[in-house]
């Protein structure tokens, strides 16, 4: 009996996002990390309620999660100072990413298309989403799975444009498209290949 595969978001853990997999709407936790270790200076915003590094700390909490090593947190701080100063903060509430009032949407209920794509620019250039769903699949076999083979096997098949329509659908909640399709069948054909025999 094939053992359960990750669905996308889980298999993320941090991805948080569905997030992206540690993506949760538990709302951020404070992180006690000084403002240069988050990477480009924020674009600045004329309304008073907006609060740029607050937004920043927020987007790291949501990224990391449960999952505090120091890999995640960097990965978190390069998603979230690349996300913030790519788009100024207007552009970033117009998105879904920042609710009216300039704080983060941790739900990201409101993330429209061209939101879901700031967030995957800035997620795919500070992690690799086979290597997050390899780190994954590990867990969810308490080590049985060979990651190197897994990952090998999925890099080869799927491809990059692929992955980034699995990453922006799942952000938007539509595991409908071919891409994810592929990705999950992709994910339980090399978790079966990644397992020692019997």
């Amino acid at each position: 009996m094939p053992l359960a595969v990750r669905p996308y978001a889980a298999a993320l853990a941090l991805l948080g996002a569905v997030t992206l997999g540690g993506c949760t709407d538990d709302g951020p936790s404070t992180l006690s990390q000084d403002s240069e270790e988050f990477g480009p200076a924020p674009q600045p915003s004329a309304d008073p309620r907006f609060d740029m590094e607050s937004v920043r700390q927020d987007l790291v909490s949501l990224w990391t999660s449960d999952d505090r090593t120091e890999e995640n947190l960097s990965a978190g701080r390069c998603f979230a100072g690349l996300l913030v100063s790519n788009s100024d903060a207007d552009d970033l509430r117009e998105a879904g990413i920042l609710n009216e009032d300039y704080t983060l949407d941790t739900g990201l209920t409101g993330l429209t298309p061209e939101g879901a794509e700031l967030w995957v620019d800035a997620q795919f250039a500070c992690s690799d989403l086979v290597s997050e769903s390899g780190r994954a699949q590990v867990a969810a076999t308490k080590g049985k799975v060979d990651r190197a083979a897994y990952e090998t096997c999925l890099r080869a098949a799927v491809t990059e444009e692929q992955l980034r329509e699995v990453a922006e659908s799942s952000l938007l909640g539509d595991l409908s498209g071919d891409a994810v399709a592929t990705f999950s069948a992709a994910q339980l054909d090399c978790v079966q290949q990644a397992l020692p025999p019997d």
